[in-house]
């Protein structure tokens, strides 16, 4: 099931702003809706999680949750010789808690100016950190919703876009990962500070 939903940001003076990371530092009215179909709370938090759904992971269970790479390459490895932009990376990884995956996300990174791919090409910084290298706040647009009709797993699809890198993210929720004890099956890791990094 694919449904729609409603993004309103809008400033105290009432002119619409963009969402971004910055949320928590702007001086406007937020209201983030998503239809009644999606009942959980905790649900409608992670769909519109725009860049930190890690920590949010790593709260809602009260254990450390890692980034594990499944994937990292470029769509077009000849792009990277030529320096011919866009450059389009594509990436799969798992958010891992306690041993057990509680989301899958598949992403394709377009480096769109020469100082992100030389970020990326030159000095190997990871696409997965290259917003918070750059010190920028990309805007958040939620493309999609979607609720299995045969379990209880549901997933997104979203944008993350700044002046030099945007990213398009598809995002799978297994079943059963809003149960609070999902990743209990095996006992719990050494504590590690909480390491975040943008999927």
């Amino acid at each position: 099931m694919v449904v729609q939903y409603s993004v309103r940001c809008t400033a105290k003076n009432g002119k619409p702003e963009p969402n971004h990371f910055g949320d928590v530092m702007s001086q406007r009215e937020t209201s983030c809706m998503l239809p009644d179909v999606f009942k959980n709370p905790v649900q409608r938090i992670m769909l519109m999680a725009n860049g930190n759904l890690q920590r949010v992971l790593s709260a809602y269970y009260n254990l450390p949750v890692s980034v594990e790479v499944v994937y990292n390459a470029p769509e077009t490895p000849w792009a990277i010789k030529d320096r011919k932009l866009p450059i389009r990376y594509i990436r799969n990884i798992n958010l891992v808690c306690n041993h057990t995956v509680v989301c899958s996300a598949e992403s394709t990174v377009e480096l769109l100016t020469p100082k992100a791919a030389d970020l990326v090409i030159t000095q190997g910084v990871g696409i997965g950190q290259l917003f918070r290298y750059m010190n920028v706040l990309p805007t958040f647009r939620l493309l999609e919703a979607h609720l299995s009709d045969s379990d209880a797993s549901f997933s997104r699809l979203y944008e993350l876009r700044s002046d030099d890198v945007a990213c398009v993210i598809s995002e799978r929720f297994p079943d059963g990962m809003l149960d609070p004890e999902y990743c209990s099956n095996y006992p719990p890791e050494p504590y590690l500070a909480l390491h975040e990094s943008s999927p």
